[in-house]
């Protein structure tokens, strides 16, 4: 066995240790394939421009709706082992802005810290430090905050609620991504590898009103190394998804705040 086999071993070995994504990240600047290809109808502004309304039980609501992102890959190397958190925003960002800032700005940003990733309040402070420039002169205020959600149906609220925002897409000219925190045991690509990770949430599909049937699509920032074998794309069930943001929960209580929206 090459020395370079060795040193992969243990690097995933120790990492088994880490509460976080063990993301390993390629080109900060590299970025992958635009996610475009979705049957979802894509929100257009309304004639007269109005504030989405809060959705309540028994009021007409969007069945789906995405925005449009890009992908991007964290450096594959061990000093950037929990670097998903800064991939997940990079992703976000990428909604918003044409020049998304490399992965390392990001991180300075969130205040990540290279030995346990970042905390979903420095994430989104992070966020709304690059948004706000352009954000708060039309909002008057700052676009992302942390919440901590125990209740499923509040997650898939703020998620209907951002991706469609009419406000966002007649101010701005599109939804809103949200980005949640899950461990990664049951999520598609992992290979029942468990760590905490972010993951930025831009399109979903609630139309058969039913969790085990409706879904989401997020993207994926890590690379082989850190442990994630799968496209850049995932799309799967709100049952799933709520599987993965309550292990969460459970198993990291240290970082309450589960849903920047």
């Amino acid at each position: 066995m090459s020395q370079g086999v060795i040193k992969i071993a243990l690097a995933m070995a120790f990492a088994a240790l880490l509460p976080s994504c063990f993301g390993v990240q390629v080109n900060s600047r590299a970025v992958g394939p635009v996610a475009l290809a979705y049957n979802f109808p894509k929100p257009t502004p309304t004639a007269t421009p109005e504030p989405a309304p809060s959705v309540t039980l028994g009021q007409a609501a969007a069945s789906q709706g995405a925005v449009e992102v890009r992908g991007f890959h964290e450096p594959g190397d061990w000093a950037h082992r929990n670097y998903c958190g800064a991939g997940a925003t990079q992703v976000l960002l990428s909604a918003w802005m044409s020049d998304v800032p490399n992965i390392e700005t990001v991180a300075r940003m969130s205040k990540l810290n290279p030995n346990r990733g970042e905390y979903g309040v420095d994430a989104t402070n992070g966020i709304n430090a690059f948004l706000n420039p352009v954000v708060v002169p039309a909002l008057g205020q700052a676009r992302y905050k942390a919440e901590h959600v125990t209740v499923l149906d509040e997650v898939t609220t703020r998620i209907r609620q951002d991706i469609v925002d009419q406000q966002a897409i007649m101010t701005f000219g599109h939804g809103v991504p949200v980005m949640v925190q899950t461990m990664t045991r049951t999520m598609p690509g992992w290979n029942r590898w468990n760590a905490t990770h972010m993951i930025t949430i831009f399109a979903f599909d609630f139309g058969h009103n039913d969790p085990t049937l409706d879904t989401v699509t997020y993207a994926e920032t890590p690379s082989p190394l850190a442990g994630y074998r799968g496209p850049d794309f995932q799309t799967i069930s709100v049952k799933a998804l709520w599987v993965a943001m309550q292990a969460y929960l459970r198993e990291f209580p240290a970082d309450p705040m589960n849903v920047i929206s």
